[in-house]
């Protein structure tokens, strides 16, 4: 069941708890919501035929604690329910890439490398309802679990998914102009000659590769037509919240990979 579909707490739904036990510890659990099941927390046990019917949000309580029964957001949808079939880009990172790419109502952006569909997700929830956005992948399994990822987020009206190589002419011919472009594959240089053509003047590409060999090879072997802006890496690291205690905590989401940032030139004429 899509989250869109969702209410009101009902039978399928993905649902957050986040438990907050009498002292002070927070933890959320992402579950889809069943009758006959029962959910262990900190905060005590809540079973399936508590919740259901109930308006997103409710509150319940026990000696234990509190938990609180709220509706997923898009990077919770993301986090706990999507299907995984490739390694993804998660939100420190994808939120960076919608922003520099310009993911905006109205947009056309092209994509290669849509694997599972985690970015894919953000680029559409900044190009709907009016933009548009190209997705190519070089997998029919992957690209049906995208396709079933974006259906659970309701956002497949405003993307088009297609099996194609970006690195091959043919595959892209003709799809354009577009207003940017996200390349998230093993040997991007090949892709930038072959959708030249379809990208307009000025627009930016937007390049993910996890290794230094990788963006590397990227800088070496960039095609004309092309600058390079820059390099960078995002990090993210939780706070503790606690009365009297609040401070960074220990888990640190420290390097996933380079993001790089290229403009499309023209001479002169």
């Amino acid at each position: 069941m899509a989250a869109d579909d969702c209410s009101i707490v009902a039978q399928g739904c993905p649902a957050v708890l986040i438990a907050e036990s009498a002292k002070g510890e927070r933890r959320s659990y992402y579950v889809r919501v069943s009758e006959g099941s029962a959910y262990s927390t900190i905060a005590g046990v809540v079973t399936g035929r508590s919740i259901l019917g109930k308006p997103w949000g409710v509150i319940l309580r026990s000696r234990l604690g509190t938990i609180a029964v709220v509706k997923p957001s898009l990077a919770e949808l993301m986090e706990g329910f999507y299907e995984r079939r490739t390694q993804v880009i998660y939100p420190k990172d994808s939120g960076m890439i919608a922003v520099l790419v310009g993911a905006r109502p109205g947009a056309r952006l092209l994509e290669a490398g849509v694997g599972s569909g985690f970015m894919t997700t953000v680029l559409a929830m900044g190009l709907c309802p009016t933009g548009r956005l190209i997705g190519l992948e070089v997998r029919s399994e992957n690209l049906e679990t995208a396709r079933r990822n974006l259906e659970a987020a309701g956002l497949l009206d405003c993307v088009d998914l297609r099996l194609g190589d970006v690195r091959n002419p043919a595959s892209v011919e003709g799809l354009g102009p577009f207003d940017g472009v996200v390349l998230d594959m093993p040997d991007p240089w090949r892709a930038l000659e072959s959708i030249s053509g379809e990208v307009k003047p000025s627009a930016v590409a937007v390049v993910f590769v996890p290794t230094s060999t990788q963006l590397e090879k990227l800088i070496t072997n960039m095609p004309g037509g092309w600058v390079l802006q820059g390099a960078f890496e995002t990090m993210a690291r939780t706070v503790l919240m606690s009365p009297g205690a609040v401070r960074p905590g220990e888990w640190l989401a420290g390097f996933t990979g380079y993001i790089v940032v290229l403009r499309r030139v023209v001479e002169t004429q």
